[in-house]
Protein backbone atom coordinates (compact mmCIF):
# COMPACT_ATOMS: atom_id res chain seq x y z
CA UNK A 1 0.00 0.00 0.00
CA UNK A 2 1.43 3.35 1.17
CA UNK A 3 3.59 2.71 4.18
CA UNK A 4 5.76 5.00 5.44
CA UNK A 5 3.87 7.81 3.23
CA UNK A 6 1.48 10.75 3.88
CA UNK A 7 -1.65 10.13 1.65
CA UNK A 8 -4.03 13.01 0.85
CA UNK A 9 -6.21 14.06 -1.65
CA UNK A 10 -5.60 17.80 -0.96
CA UNK A 11 -3.46 20.90 0.79
CA UNK A 12 -4.30 24.07 1.17
CA UNK A 13 -4.17 26.97 3.58
CA UNK A 14 -2.10 30.45 3.41
CA UNK A 15 0.86 29.63 4.79
CA UNK A 16 3.52 28.60 2.01
CA UNK A 17 5.48 26.30 3.87
CA UNK A 18 2.99 23.69 3.29
CA UNK A 19 3.03 24.31 -0.64
CA UNK A 20 7.13 24.18 -0.28
CA UNK A 21 6.84 20.80 1.96
CA UNK A 22 5.01 18.71 -0.40
CA UNK A 23 6.22 20.07 -3.86
CA UNK A 24 8.04 17.15 -5.47
CA UNK A 25 8.61 15.39 -2.01
CA UNK A 26 8.36 11.71 -2.55
CA UNK A 27 6.92 10.93 1.25
CA UNK A 28 3.64 12.66 -0.16
CA UNK A 29 1.52 11.12 -2.21
CA UNK A 30 -1.68 12.72 -3.45
CA UNK A 31 -4.80 10.34 -4.48
CA UNK A 32 -8.35 11.04 -5.69
CA UNK A 33 -10.71 11.13 -2.47
CA UNK A 34 -12.12 7.89 -4.25
CA UNK A 35 -9.18 6.28 -3.04
CA UNK A 36 -7.89 8.64 0.33
CA UNK A 37 -11.42 7.83 1.97
CA UNK A 38 -12.36 4.07 0.79
CA UNK A 39 -13.34 2.51 3.84
CA UNK A 40 -11.60 -0.87 2.28
CA UNK A 41 -8.39 1.05 1.75
CA UNK A 42 -8.73 2.58 4.96
CA UNK A 43 -10.11 -0.83 7.05
CA UNK A 44 -6.19 -2.41 5.53
CA UNK A 45 -4.68 0.30 7.86
CA UNK A 46 -3.72 -1.41 10.89
CA UNK A 47 -4.00 0.89 14.21
CA UNK A 48 -6.01 3.60 12.32
CA UNK A 49 -7.29 6.44 14.11
CA UNK A 50 -9.63 8.75 12.96
CA UNK A 51 -10.11 12.42 15.02
CA UNK A 52 -13.09 14.19 14.19
CA UNK A 53 -15.46 16.67 15.25
CA UNK A 54 -18.74 17.25 16.09
CA UNK A 55 -21.60 19.87 16.95
CA UNK A 56 -23.61 17.64 18.90
CA UNK A 57 -23.40 14.26 20.72
CA UNK A 58 -26.51 12.83 22.56
CA UNK A 59 -26.30 11.10 25.50
CA UNK A 60 -26.50 7.31 23.17
CA UNK A 61 -23.16 8.61 21.89
CA UNK A 62 -24.89 9.57 18.04
CA UNK A 63 -23.71 12.21 16.79
CA UNK A 64 -24.41 15.75 14.94
CA UNK A 65 -21.35 17.03 12.93
CA UNK A 66 -23.71 19.11 10.02
CA UNK A 67 -26.83 20.92 11.54
CA UNK A 68 -27.06 23.95 13.99
CA UNK A 69 -30.80 24.40 15.14
CA UNK A 70 -31.63 22.70 12.15
CA UNK A 71 -30.11 24.57 9.49
CA UNK A 72 -26.97 22.85 7.23
CA UNK A 73 -23.49 24.25 8.48
CA UNK A 74 -21.56 21.83 6.97
CA UNK A 75 -21.47 18.63 5.03
CA UNK A 76 -21.06 14.64 5.86
CA UNK A 77 -17.34 15.16 4.24
CA UNK A 78 -15.16 12.25 5.54
CA UNK A 79 -16.22 11.28 8.57
CA UNK A 80 -18.15 8.89 8.06
CA UNK A 81 -15.81 7.03 5.73
CA UNK A 82 -12.92 7.64 8.28
CA UNK A 83 -14.77 6.46 11.30
CA UNK A 84 -16.02 3.22 9.81
CA UNK A 85 -12.52 2.51 8.23
CA UNK A 86 -10.71 3.40 11.62
CA UNK A 87 -13.70 0.34 12.82
CA UNK A 88 -12.40 -2.10 10.08
CA UNK A 89 -8.93 -1.62 10.85
CA UNK A 90 -6.90 -4.30 13.36
CA UNK A 91 -6.68 -2.01 16.05
CA UNK A 92 -8.12 0.96 14.86
CA UNK A 93 -9.88 3.63 16.96
CA UNK A 94 -12.63 6.41 16.69
CA UNK A 95 -11.98 9.83 18.14
CA UNK A 96 -14.88 12.25 18.63
CA UNK A 97 -13.12 15.48 19.78
CA UNK A 98 -15.53 18.58 20.50
CA UNK A 99 -15.77 21.55 23.21
CA UNK A 100 -18.20 21.10 25.59
CA UNK A 101 -20.03 24.29 24.84
CA UNK A 102 -21.25 26.59 22.75
CA UNK A 103 -22.59 30.10 22.03
CA UNK A 104 -19.95 31.33 24.81
CA UNK A 105 -20.76 28.57 27.04
CA UNK A 106 -24.12 29.01 27.02
CA UNK A 107 -25.13 25.55 25.19
CA UNK A 108 -23.96 22.18 25.82
CA UNK A 109 -22.79 20.26 23.14
CA UNK A 110 -23.16 17.16 24.78
CA UNK A 111 -27.11 16.70 24.65
CA UNK A 112 -29.86 14.38 26.17
CA UNK A 113 -31.19 14.58 22.50
CA UNK A 114 -29.85 15.92 18.79
CA UNK A 115 -32.06 19.09 18.14
CA UNK A 116 -34.77 18.30 16.04
CA UNK A 117 -33.71 17.91 12.14
CA UNK A 118 -30.53 17.06 13.26
CA UNK A 119 -29.06 14.14 10.80
CA UNK A 120 -26.73 11.80 12.46
CA UNK A 121 -23.89 12.60 10.82
CA UNK A 122 -22.21 9.05 12.64
CA UNK A 123 -23.97 6.33 14.78
CA UNK A 124 -23.41 5.31 17.86
CA UNK A 125 -21.94 2.20 17.33
CA UNK A 126 -18.73 3.72 15.78
CA UNK A 127 -17.52 6.29 18.13
CA UNK A 128 -15.32 4.76 20.83
CA UNK A 129 -13.61 7.50 22.70
CA UNK A 130 -15.25 11.19 23.11
CA UNK A 131 -13.00 13.79 23.87
CA UNK A 132 -13.84 17.55 26.09
CA UNK A 133 -11.50 19.97 28.09
CA UNK A 134 -13.18 17.85 30.96
CA UNK A 135 -11.73 14.23 30.15
CA UNK A 136 -12.61 11.22 27.90
CA UNK A 137 -15.62 8.72 27.71
CA UNK A 138 -14.77 5.57 26.55
CA UNK A 139 -18.33 4.36 24.90
CA UNK A 140 -17.03 1.16 23.36
CA UNK A 141 -19.01 -1.52 24.00
CA UNK A 142 -21.32 -0.06 27.06
CA UNK A 143 -24.63 -0.60 27.34
CA UNK A 144 -26.34 3.10 26.40
CA UNK A 145 -26.63 3.49 30.12
CA UNK A 146 -23.36 3.58 30.61
CA UNK A 147 -22.46 5.81 27.83
CA UNK A 148 -25.01 8.58 29.37
CA UNK A 149 -22.72 8.10 32.22
CA UNK A 150 -19.66 8.49 30.67
CA UNK A 151 -21.08 11.53 28.05
CA UNK A 152 -22.42 13.37 31.08
CA UNK A 153 -19.29 13.02 32.85
CA UNK A 154 -17.01 15.13 30.45
CA UNK A 155 -19.83 17.60 29.79
CA UNK A 156 -19.35 21.41 31.06
CA UNK A 157 -19.95 20.95 35.13
CA UNK A 158 -23.14 23.99 34.45
CA UNK A 159 -24.63 20.87 32.65
CA UNK A 160 -23.87 17.51 34.32
CA UNK A 161 -26.98 17.52 36.40
CA UNK A 162 -29.31 18.39 33.90
CA UNK A 163 -28.18 16.10 31.30
CA UNK A 164 -28.15 13.40 34.26
CA UNK A 165 -31.70 14.44 35.45
CA UNK A 166 -32.55 14.15 31.15
CA UNK A 167 -31.38 10.58 31.06
CA UNK A 168 -33.39 9.24 34.28
CA UNK A 169 -36.67 10.70 32.87
CA UNK A 170 -35.99 8.88 29.69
Amino acid sequence: MNRGKSVTAMAMGTNQGIYRFVHENPDVEFYPVSYTHDVCVIGKIDQFITINSAIQIDLFGQINAETIRGRPVSGVGGSQNFTTGASRSMGGKTIVALPSTAAGGKVSRIVSILDPNAGVTTPRADIHYVVTEFGVANLRGKTLSQRARELAAIAHPDFREELKKAWERR
